[in-house]
């Protein structure tokens, strides 16, 4: 019997730690060979292309509606149809339901998910870099309880990409951290930075990806934020939004406290505080 239950949703609010887990997990599955625009996951939730391939549609004619209710089809369709025994899918969507009032994110083809958290202190800073805008403009797409990715009027876009829906920062973590009906492991992006080999050894073990002594090390040792940054100058990066100087900024946390005011921090605190207190961010 093929075992359908293989897609691991590698799930965040942006700028929170993803891109440099997929590069680990490409190096992981590389022998340590690594190239950050050759990542071996799978691609994400909001392709326009995946949908396309897979129901022979020209999305530009659908509502986002209709294509949110047919995306748990689309990927059953994927798990079924693809011979890996796990397919690694970005995600910066939250959990929601679509009109149907099904979930967009399928439980039959879902192995796990990983959620990656950070300070949202740290990802205001972050996201206006990504997004070549102001801190301020950041701070308020996470306080939107509608913030979305990709908005577009029409069912167009140019980056190839669905509208994203992801909530406010709160709603987002909110959405992917309740009881959900597959297991969940929540990863704070600051212990990633201080413990690197124990919580990517945890995601491992959670994922069930067997492992030879000494792989882990050399993914990591593959994936040190200077060498993606290397990489980055050198070659550019595909994921880089086209406004913005670099996709790999510092790498660090606690940038916040050179880079926000104190009347950005209160504003953030006072949407999130309760969220962030959760998480050990107060």
């Amino acid at each position: 019997m093929i075992n359908t239950e293989k897609i691991v949703w590698l799930a965040s609010y942006p700028k929170s730690g993803n891109t440099w887990f997929r590069a680990f997990l490409t190096a992981l599955l590389g022998d340590g060979d690594l190239r950050i625009n050759e990542m071996k996951t799978d691609g994400i939730f909001s392709s326009r292309g995946i949908f396309e391939n897979c129901t022979d549609t020209d999305s530009t004619y659908l509502y986002d509606s209709e294509v949110k209710n047919m995306m748990p089809e689309v990927f059953e369709h994927q798990a079924c149809c693809y011979e890996k025994n796990k397919l690694f899918i970005k995600i910066h969507d939250a959990y929601t339901v679509n009109s149907k009032g099904m979930p967009v994110v399928p439980r039959q083809p879902t192995l796990c998910a990983l959620y990656f958290i950070r300070n949202p202190l740290d990802v205001a800073g972050s996201f206006a870099n990504h997004n070549n805008g102001t801190i301020d403009e950041a701070i308020s797409l996470m306080n939107d309880n509608q913030g979305c990715l990709a908005r577009q009027r029409k069912n167009l876009n140019v980056n190839n990409q669905f509208k994203q829906l992801m909530l406010s920062w709160s709603g987002h973590v909110l959405s992917w951290t309740q009881i959900l009906p597959f297991p969940v492991l929540v990863i704070r992006y600051e212990d990633m930075l201080a413990d690197t080999y124990r919580i990517f050894a945890n995601a491992i073990e959670f994922m069930n990806i067997p492992v030879a002594p000494g792989q882990i090390e050399k993914a990591i040792a593959a994936t040190q934020f200077e060498k993606l940054q290397q990489q980055e100058e050198a070659d550019g990066f595909m994921e880089k939004n086209k406004k913005s100087k670099s996709f790999f900024r510092k790498g660090i946390a606690g940038g916040w406290e050179n880079e926000l005011t104190a009347g950005q921090i209160k504003e953030i605190i006072d949407h999130h505080g309760e969220v962030m207190a959760q998480y050990h961010y107060l």
